[in-house]
């Protein structure tokens, strides 16, 4: 009498019959643009396009911030609100100072944008910067974004910002 057959797997994770298994695949881009209204320094951009939302990381660098570390900022979460497509909601997951506000504003251009949720990581500091340096930084954000997307964003509906 034999012994009891064992189906053919490979490894442990391996689908059961008739489960259609969908391996996650990331993809970040990454992009780095200067800040044309702050000399010397860079601004960061990785994003990447999930299934059913965004993923974006921002920070900046300078040579006179050597450290080789960058301080964790805020985490940001918006979607769009489906019943009025005008409006964004957004929350903080994590909050820092400095960097809530472009986190914050980038993230709710993004869900407009795309029409998707939008997660938004942002160690990129702003203290003691202009409104019109401000404004530069997430300009660039939005610009590089864009770029490292290979598009205007994602799924835009009929070219609205």
């Amino acid at each position: 009498m034999a012994g009891p057959t064992i189906p053919d797997q490979q490894g442990d994770d391996a689908a059961a019959p008739g489960v259609v298994s969908t391996e996650l695949t990331l993809n970040p881009k990454q992009v780095s643009l200067p800040l044309a209204l702050t000399p010397h320094t860079t601004l960061h951009v990785q994003a990447t396009r999930l299934e059913t939302s965004l993923l974006i990381f921002l920070t900046t660098t300078d040579p006179s911030n050597s450290s080789s570390t960058s301080p964790l900022g805020s985490f940001i979460y918006a979607m769009p609100n489906r019943t009025r497509p005008s409006e964004v909601l957004s929350t903080a997951l994590y909050a820092i100072p400095g960097s809530i506000d472009l986190a914050t504003r980038v993230a709710k251009m993004m869900a407009r944008r795309t029409v998707k949720p939008v997660y938004v990581g942002c160690s990129a500091a702003s203290s003691n910067a202009t409104v019109e340096e401000e404004m530069d930084v997430f300009k660039v954000a939005i610009e590089g974004i864009s770029k490292a997307l290979g598009d205007n964003g994602g799924d835009e509906k009929n070219g609205a910002p």
